[in-house]
């Protein structure tokens, strides 16, 4: 919810009749904060010197969708189409309705509907190209891609997206040329694209170059890596068996994001490589502070006692795993 509602943010209004952009624009920071009964108050007052302005309409259902109220953000969305056929922000957040209510066709034609009014918006086209991604309609996703690239050859996102599309499409086509592109785009950082080239690289198993990518990144920019980018570092140097090197990324990576508890399992499985038993058992138990509910967490646990003589216990652990696994994947 917390990402729709940031998307939203990001999204242009192209016109405002009664009700101005500052306004407008005040009530959506408002409702998107912590302080809901200002967002309520400031809503109710100006619903009430504009009770027929499609924005009003629409923000007391962009209110509901962040209150979890799906059905009334739906009818108050929609509500706010029939008196604007034209406002823009509204197809766009009930596009992200329909996504939500796993409505991705309905979802697809309203962001469509948004780009016709609005067709260089960078976000609409974002979000739309996330809906044919989820759709499995690469080909469209990928064409959106080229027009983003087309509006704004320097986000590397896109190169690293239509790299991503086009294997999807075909798994033997050369996606290495988005990546061609970006090195040669003056407006992006060669470590950006050394950064995100690795990551691209061990989602399709090509590892040894990918451990070549992310030693250029971490050498240009380690001082710009959040914690996905060492864990993908961690990836590299793990699956080419540089394991010390596995260990200092993944730690980083820990110290990045200490919450996440998908950090843990590289290292995790980084010692069981090694053998360091004690030392599994003590990452899996870090990882079970953040979150006890984990699968892998209690499997690690598990492999770390059995190894380390409490076979007994490590049973346990492996069948809670087994059990936590079976209701969350079901």
């Amino acid at each position: 919810m917390k990402k729709q509602i940031l998307l939203l943010l990001l999204m242009s209004a192209s016109c405002f009749a009664q009700l101005s952009k500052a306004d407008f624009e005040k009530q959506i920071m408002l409702t998107s904060g912590r302080d809901q009964a200002a967002s309520l108050a400031n809503l109710a007052l100006l619903e009430k010197k504009m009770p027929t302005d499609a924005k009003v309409i629409f923000l007391r259902g962009f209110y509901q969708f962040r209150d979890g109220d799906l059905n009334g953000a739906m009818a108050n969305i929609s509500k706010a189409l029939k008196v604007d056929p034209k406002f823009d922000y509204a197809f766009a957040g009930r596009a992200q309705l329909f996504s939500s209510k796993g409505m991705l066709d309905k979802a697809i034609l309203d962001i469509s509907e948004a780009i016709k009014l609005e067709p260089k918006n960078l976000d609409y086209l974002s979000t739309r190209l996330g809906f044919y991604f989820q759709n499995k309609q690469f080909e469209l996703g990928l064409a959106d891609i080229k027009t983003k690239i087309a509006l704004n050859s320097k986000n590397i996102m896109d190169y690293f997206d239509g790299a991503v599309f086009e294997k999807k499409i075909n798994q033997n086509a050369n996606a290495d040329l988005y990546f061609e592109q970006a090195y040669a785009n003056k407006g992006i950082q060669k470590y950006v694209t050394d950064a995100l080239f690795g990551k691209f690289l061990i989602k399709f198993g090509r590892f040894e170059e990918a451990k070549i990518k992310m030693e250029a990144a971490l050498a240009a920019g380690e001082f710009d890596f959040d914690a996905d980018d060492f864990n993908n570092a961690a990836i590299a140097y793990y699956k080419t068996k540089n394991y010390e090197k596995a260990i200092t990324c993944s730690n980083k990576a820990i110290a990045k994001n200490p919450t996440d508890v998908n950090l843990y399992f590289n290292l995790a499985s980084t010692y069981i490589s090694l053998q360091e038993w004690q030392k599994v058992k003590d990452t899996a138990e870090k990882a079970l502070n953040v979150n006890s509910e984990s699968p892998m967490a209690n499997m690690f646990m598990a492999v770390g006692l059995s190894n380390t003589g409490n076979q007994t216990k490590a049973s346990e652990f492996e069948a809670k795993a087994k059990r936590l696994d079976a209701e969350q994947n079901k």
